[in-house]
């Protein structure tokens, strides 16, 4: 397994050039919902409005795009993305990655070669998102299995 260690620096050190993966996959409020192109999107070349993007386009970051995610797995390359959806994603080890449903295969086949560690060697676990529904979703946790195991929220209450 590939040990990467997690650079969360919040500084870019990549350049998106054609990628717009995360102009499709997650919401932005009051702009677009989750799996649709956003309307200032222009596919393949960037945002249009850039300078003026909302709130929620100038927080997020992309762990590729920050440097903390291998350079082989840049997002229109492998069909997903992974990003720390909030500040308890650090303290709490969880990596969450956005991804087409048709893509799930992709991400198996990453994931299972890969293992990220923060700066004292705890390993990182992923939850992945497929579709719109908040509910549907896969957690991968490489301590505990090699495979992507599916959790509906409704059904039962996950904890990390």
């Amino acid at each position: 397994m590939e040990g990467v260690r997690l650079k969360v620096l919040f500084m870019e050190t990549r350049n998106c050039e054609d990628c717009n993966m995360c102009c499709k996959l997650p919401s932005i409020p009051n702009i677009k919902k989750d799996y649709e192109w956003c309307s200032n999107c222009d596919i393949g070349i960037g945002c249009k409005i850039y300078d003026k993007r909302p709130k929620k386009c100038k927080d997020f970051y992309c762990l590729w795009k920050i440097g903390s995610f291998p350079e082989n797995l840049k997002p229109n390359k492998v069909g997903f993305f992974a990003t720390m959806d909030n500040e308890l994603s650090k303290i709490e080890k969880v990596i969450t990655i956005y991804c087409e449903t048709y893509k799930l295969d992709n991400i198996k086949k990453f994931l299972k070669d890969i293992n990220i560690t923060d700066e004292s060697g705890q390993t990182y676990r992923f939850v992945i998102r497929y579709n719109n529904q908040e509910d549907d979703l896969y957690i991968y946790d490489p301590k505990v299995v090699n495979q992507l195991i599916y959790a509906n929220r409704k059904e039962e209450k996950w904890t990390f």
